[in-house]
């Protein structure tokens, strides 16, 4: 009975692997929800750009930092390559 078990859990999380299709990330806010309209959301997929919610306005804009750098969420900046750091996003 034990095999069985194993055997079927382990199919289905075959299952749910081989469905799995990736996605492109982009992390354009919601500004419908959005409270702080100051806030910068960064781009995933290019840190060279990031998402602002100006009040009254239903789609995010999307903004390009200047030339040779990179947006980081913490500081709510654009930083030079040099200063930037890879952050795991926060996908829950």
């Amino acid at each position: 009975m034990f095999k069985v078990s194993v055997f079927v859990a382990l199919m289905a999380l075959a299952s749910v692997a081989f469905a799995y299709e990736p996605q492109e990330i982009y992390a354009e806010p919601n500004c419908a929800v959005v409270t702080d309209h100051n806030r910068m959301f960064r781009d995933i997929s290019d840190p060279t750009h990031y998402w602002i919610c100006p009040e009254g306005q239903e789609k995010a804009s999307y903004i390009q930092c200047p030339p040779n750098e990179a947006f980081m969420e913490a500081p709510q900046k654009c930083v030079v390559w040099e200063e930037w750091k890879w952050v795991e996003p926060y996908t829950k």
